[in-house]
């Protein structure tokens, strides 16, 4: 009896140890099922059937950590949530074959290919260019004429005669207003005189300048009513001349003609605001060697 109740003491003893031990381990087994609360809902149930295991708590929190990674598996509905968003960016892509529907803008690009067509209407005008060109051409021996230096002139006729006759005009006029620059002036016989610029200071250079358009003949009679020779140097009157007649306006008709000689009539007209008649004046000219000159005295025509 005595062996009975030992027994039973320390079964009962043992008892009470098992359940003190249970009771100690209980607040290690909730903490993890309270850290299990967070991730997963329906953990806090599985809580309890993990309780009789308390040797096992300590390898039992070590998995439930395991576990919270695993929720990230869960996540994977997130990312395949995200990769719908991505999916639904195609709704865009749509859009974006929108513009390239404006295919039909391709047929506006074709307008504008229709326009080639005109391209080619330029081409009419092409043909016509090489019509013009052949206007000028007609004229070309016009402008070869003028190209002819007047003071080389070996054909005269109607035309070239206007031109030699500017030259000779030209050449008067300098002659006549003493160079340039003008010389000194000085008394001589109660009247002003003043002596020709150096480059036709001499009797010499002015007749070798007045006979590129006059002939000899025609150059002294003007130099030798004009001038006077003092100390060896030509001198004038100190005074200008000239008139209005505007002979670059002027036209030529041929009065005489000889292989060597011949006559033309000279229309020349005033400026307008004078309202004078034109100008009849005869200029004769004379072949000289190759080329032909005035045979005028410059006086008698300007």
């Amino acid at each position: 009896m005595k062996i009975n109740t030992k027994l039973s003491a320390l079964c009962i003893a043992a008892t009470l140890m098992s359940v003190a031990q249970a009771a100690a381990a209980a607040p290690v087994v909730t903490a993890p099922a309270e850290a299990t609360q967070p991730n997963v809902a329906s953990p806090s149930a599985s809580a309890p059937a993990q309780v009789p295991a308390p040797a096992a708590s300590a390898s039992a929190t070590t998995p439930a950590p395991a576990q919270a990674p695993s929720v990230p598996a869960a996540s994977t509905p997130a990312a395949a949530a995200g990769s719908a968003k991505a999916a639904t960016p195609a709704a865009p892509s749509a859009p974006v074959q929108r513009p390239s529907t404006p295919v039909a803008p391709s047929a506006s690009a074709q307008r504008p290919s229709t326009s080639v067509a005109p391209a080619a209407a330029p081409s009419v005008p092409s043909t016509v260019k090489p019509s013009k060109p052949q206007q000028p051409s007609t004229s070309a021996p016009a402008a070869a004429a003028s190209s002819v230096k007047p003071t080389q002139l070996d054909k005269l006729n109607h035309e070239s005669a206007v031109p030699l006759v500017l030259e000779a005009q030209s050449r008067y006029q300098y002659a006549i207003s003493g160079g340039s620059p003008v010389g000194e002036a000085f008394q001589l016989n109660g009247k002003s005189y003043r002596y020709l610029s150096e480059d036709i200071g001499t009797k010499t250079k002015l007749i070798s300048y007045l006979t590129q358009a006059y002939t000899k003949q025609a150059s002294e009679q003007f130099v030798g009513k004009f001038f006077v020779e003092v100390n060896g140097r030509l001198a004038q009157l100190n005074a200008d001349g000239g008139n209005l007649l505007e002979f670059s306006r002027a036209t030529a008709k041929m009065v005489t003609m000889t292989p060597v000689k011949r006559s033309y009539l000279l229309t020349v007209p005033y400026p307008a605001e004078t309202k004078q008649a034109n100008a009849k004046i005869t200029v004769n000219f004379e072949k000289v060697g190759s080329y032909w000159k005035i045979s005028s005295a410059p006086h008698v025509i300007f």
